[in-house]
């Protein structure tokens, strides 16, 4: 066990702020229209409103990471002894 936590506040900045803009361009887009597949398009129609589903779900995750990384960054001085990287 360590008493000392050696933190790139920077670094913690940067990765916080790429994981939030990732969440974002996830769902940038918006979800995409069900191309008519004939016999097919209800069963594609289902296909893309899961995935859909999934990428506002990890988005979601993306974005809660992000804050929770930024958090940490400012507030992980108070926990533990730190010495800023250079």
């Amino acid at each position: 066990m360590t008493d000392q936590l050696d933190v790139d506040l920077a670094l913690l900045d940067t990765i916080a702020d790429r994981l939030r803009r990732a969440g974002a361009l996830l769902t940038a887009t918006g979800s995409p229209a069900t191309p008519d597949a004939d016999e097919a398009t209800a069963m594609v129609a289902e296909l893309l409103t899961r995935v859909s589903t999934n990428v506002t779900n990890l988005a979601g995750g993306l974005r809660s990471a992000s804050g929770r990384v930024a958090v940490a960054s400012h507030t992980s001085e108070h926990a533990l002894p730190i010495r800023q990287l250079p």
